[in-house]
């Protein structure tokens, strides 16, 4: 098979499997609280990502400092404690928003990601987006009107839900962190390589979230409860993985076009898997996926 051809189909399995951690996620927050899950998550994460280095690099095991000191590069730690430190907070209200509200809309709303990177990424990592940009900018928020619109009461747009709703407006927070985290991603995947990258921010992210579980008053965890937390951080981790093989082979812009998918899958599989009631949400999830493609190509 194509090597190219290979690659997208990776990069279609990694949106597979953020819509996969968007609906278990929402499926942990009715057995769960947000501070197990977050631990469940990045720990069940860290696991599976940690053991892929080391097959990767034995050298882990035998020589971890040398080792590590080799495949890292000047400034790779202090990316990884600003990437780790604003992570935690973007799980977190990521694990707030479907707590408090349908999975059908906040998970697009993800997609105002690269409509803030139009201000980040210039300052961050000095990339600029051509007038295109700015045309996926307004598709994007026609789209977020799209997502909530009442067709009963006859309109067409409605953006005062993301006024009065708690749950968007923690996923709103969750995008704009992540506008600066994924430039701290492409530095830190410089600094280092994917695998490594990765593998350290999630065992740090996991590291402080079990912390912040630990220190905290608790219920009594069982597994039973904490099964779709554990499923949603395994899609995560292993979709990352995927993601940062696709990127060697693929320019970036296509393959974050093609994560982008998640948002419709999401949406999709909501209404038969959550029995939620998405209404007129994939249409506006639709349209918001349309304003992040052409964001996306522009950026590239």
């Amino acid at each position: 098979m194509d090597l190219a051809l290979l690659a997208l189909l990776a990069a279609l399995l990694t949106a597979l499997c953020q819509s996969v951690t968007d609906l278990g996620t929402k499926a942990a927050t009715r057995a769960a609280d947000d501070r197990a899950i977050l631990a469940t998550q990045w720990g069940g994460g860290a696991v599976l990502l940690l053991t892929a280095c080391c097959v990767v690099h034995p050298g882990l095991l035998t020589a971890p400092l040398a080792t590590l000191d080799a495949l890292t590069q000047p400034g790779f730690a202090a990316l990884l404690a600003w990437s780790g430190a604003l992570n935690i907070v973007a799980y977190f209200f990521y694990i707030r928003g479907f707590r408090l509200s349908d999975a059908s809309l906040v998970a697009p709303l993800v997609l105002l990601t690269p409509v803030l990177m139009l201000v980040t990424s210039p300052i961050m990592t000095g990339e600029q987006a051509p007038p295109i940009g700015m045309v996926g900018v307004l598709l994007t928020v026609i789209g977020v009107g799209l997502l909530d619109a009442d067709r009963a009461k006859g309109k067409r747009f409605n953006f005062a839900v993301f006024a009065k709703d708690v749950g968007a407006r923690y996923m709103i927070a969750t995008a704009a962190i992540w506008s600066v985290t994924a430039n701290l991603d492409k530095l830190g995947v410089k600094a280092s390589t994917p695998l490594v990258w990765i593998a350290a921010l999630t065992t740090l992210i996991a590291f402080c979230s079990i912390v912040y579980w630990a220190l905290g008053s608790r219920q009594t965890v069982r597994f039973s409860s904490l099964r779709y937390a554990l499923l949603a951080g395994s899609a995560m981790s292993f979709g990352n993985t995927v993601q940062m093989w696709a990127l060697t082979i693929l320019f970036t812009p296509y393959v974050i076009a093609i994560k982008r998918l998640s948002a419709l899958f999401t949406v999709l599989a909501s209404g038969h898997v959550l029995k939620e009631e998405t209404g007129g949400r994939l249409l506006g999830a639709a349209v918001m996926l349309a304003g992040a493609v052409m964001i996306a190509m522009a950026r590239g």
